[in-house]
């Protein structure tokens, strides 16, 4: 097994560069094509190893994962394996006849308020001039 080495900062755009055609040009996390400007180059924070190149919103995800395990409870593999495992299902179960959230507003409420709003804005503004 060969030594790991740092790579000057002035080396990291060919890295990222030469990571990105050497993926397929897709994501290492998510495997969906990247724009060559978009692909950021991931690292692990505890040991700095050099891991792929990822989404900015994939390397950001992952960066929020990783650095709330301890916060959320889930430093023991086993858990972090079973969260990250049931996230997929979870997230699509639906049962439409569940309440909905006090705060959720359809698209259609939403530009009732803001329609709202914006007549008691300019009714506002009428009444100054």
């Amino acid at each position: 097994m060969s030594q790991s080495y740092r790579i000057k900062q002035s080396e990291v755009k060919k890295y990222r560069d030469d990571l990105y055609v050497s993926q397929g040009k897709r994501c290492a996390l998510c495997r969906l094509s990247i724009n060559e400007g978009e692909a950021a180059l991931d690292h692990c924070h505890k040991t700095g190893v050099l891991r792929g190149t990822l989404h900015r919103g994939c390397n950001a995800m992952l960066g929020h994962i990783e650095n709330n395990l301890a916060r959320h409870k889930l430093t023991n593999t086993a858990k972090l394996s079973a969260f990250l495992r049931n996230i997929i299902p979870y997230v699509h179960m639906a049962d439409p006849t569940a309440p909905l959230h006090y705060t959720f507003r359809t698209e259609e409420e939403k530009r009732l308020k803001r329609n709202a709003k914006a007549r008691k804005t300019r009714a506002k503004a009428k009444e100054t001039t």
